[in-house]
């Protein structure tokens, strides 16, 4: 009985010592087939086979109990070791599951007709001037993109002054003013036909014309939706 605990502790180090081999990490990554079932009967075979060779080469005149016991526990160990080979080394990968589909966000609807979608405020214009000042960039920068996310779009620019000078005069700045913000979208690759200036002159005041305050509201171009 001693010589069969020894031969079953090898064969239990055997299949732990083959648990933390590579070839048995990739395991739970391949399917159960026939490599498996042949691993396992050959593994079978040898294993009765050494157990019988061991057992009589270990002890002296074995009853044949312990020779059966022997083979008994080969054929288990060797069965399990031989299964275990088989099944890594040569039973197909299980396939790889294709991720789920990402979901695609609808881009946003273009602005409807007759949406502002951008103000050149009064700090991009100085009095009696038309030339665009550093702080309105970033405003028309952000136009260029909505613009060229939306090909199709069309706009009106549409300038305007406070009320200090003649209504003549105020009409000439405030379409320069316009002008001067279709330049700098045209200069940013916007087809210049996608744009249509306008001047209003002293028309349509956000703000009170009698403060300085106000009258810098004023000078300002909006770019609408067509």
């Amino acid at each position: 009985m001693r010589e069969l605990r020894a031969l079953s502790l090898g064969l239990v180090w055997i299949i732990a010592i083959s648990g933390c081999s590579p070839l048995m990490t990739n395991m739970r990554e391949r399917e159960w087939n026939g490599c498996a079932l042949g691993g396992g009967i050959i593994g079978a075979t040898i294993g009765g086979v050494a157990g019988g060779v061991t057992v009589n080469n270990v002890a002296d005149n074995p009853t044949n109990g312990k020779r059966a016991g022997a083979i008994a526990g080969g054929i288990v160990g060797g069965g399990l070791l031989g299964t275990l080979l088989g099944h890594v080394i040569c039973d197909p990968e299980k396939p790889i599951p294709e991720p789920p589909p990402v979901a695609q966000v609808p881009p946003p609807p273009p602005p409807a007709p007759g949406t502002k979608i951008a103000t050149v405020k009064h700090v991009n214009f100085a009095f009696d001037k038309s030339a665009l000042k550093p702080g309105a960039i970033p405003v028309l920068d952000n136009v260029v993109n909505i613009m060229n996310d939306n090909p199709s779009l069309e706009v009106y620019v549409d300038g305007y002054t406070d009320a200090i000078g003649s209504r003549a005069y105020n009409l000439g700045l405030s379409k320069r003013r316009a002008d001067a913000v279709k330049a700098y979208l045209v200069d940013n690759g916007v087809s210049s036909s996608r744009i249509t200036t306008r001047g209003f002159g002293m028309d349509n005041p956000v703000a009170s014309n009698a403060t300085e305050a106000g009258r810098a509201e004023n000078r300002r171009a909006e770019i609408i939706v067509k």
